[in-house]
């Protein structure tokens, strides 16, 4: 809200939060001079209703059919069970350490067989055949 002091015109922006609660008295800054708050101009009145259209009547709806479920879905064929499905789940354990373990084996092995390219690729790398005596 915009608050004018009446002694020596002085505007302020005031928010309306800080205007609410009813009558109070301020003081400008300028002039020191105390003003009661200004009263709130009433708010326009709301715009009158129009009236709305008349309402359709619509037909009746069609009968509606007996409810009828739907059809159960299809049960899926039984797959049969393999040797590996019989397998201790141990065992396949153990085979997943050794792909795992050889999977790092090759990729070190081809780390320093193509370390010049390594190298040429990534700097930084160099550092490490260094420590590791490959250089």
């Amino acid at each position: 809200m915009r608050i004018a002091c009446p002694s020596c015109a002085a505007e302020y922006e005031v928010p309306e939060r800080l205007l609410a609660g009813g009558a109070r008295k301020l003081r400008c800054s300028r002039c020191a001079a105390e003003f009661a708050l200004p009263a709130p101009a009433a708010p326009d009145p709301p715009p009158p209703a129009e009236e709305p259209p008349p309402a359709v009547v619509a037909a009746a709806p069609p009968p509606v059919a007996a409810f009828e479920p739907p059809p159960a879905p299809p049960v899926p064929e039984r797959t049969p069970i393999t040797e590996d499905d019989l397998a201790d789940p141990s065992e396949r354990l153990v085979r997943a350490w050794v792909l795992s373990v050889a999977a790092v084996v090759v990729a070190g092995l081809a780390l320093v067989v193509f370390r010049a390219e390594v190298v040429a690729a990534w700097p930084p790398a160099a550092r490490l055949f260094t420590a590791l005596g490959l250089a």
